[in-house]
């Protein structure tokens, strides 16, 4: 009788443990493909500032520059940050204006 209460006790556990499991990978592929939505949004926001940058009228003000550098230094963070919660490493896509240009 003992043995058939713990084997019960026992599936029921593993039972709620793998359901858990997966709730909570889910909710990390959740927040993995938001941060990726938001990655993206940043990569798009620093390629627009680095073609402000680039127009003639605005190359040179302090304050598109400090913006860029700014934006290069959040970049770095954020890079930082995929290399620690990506799981998908060949999901990863470069972004080829960051490697040519460096200001």
């Amino acid at each position: 009788m003992i043995i058939e209460v713990a084997l019960a006790l026992s599936v029921l556990f593993n039972v709620f443990m793998g359901w858990y499991m997966y709730k909570l990978l889910r909710n990390m592929l959740e927040i993995t493909d938001a941060f990726d939505d938001m990655r993206s949004k940043l990569i798009e926001f620093a390629t627009h500032l680095k073609a402000i940058n680039s127009v003639e009228s605005f190359y040179g003000d302090p304050t598109i520059t400090a913006l860029v550098k700014h934006m290069k230094t959040l970049a770095s963070d954020i890079e930082d940050y995929t290399k620690m919660i990506v799981f998908y490493e060949d999901e990863i896509e470069e972004d080829p204006d960051e490697s040519t240009e460096e200001n």
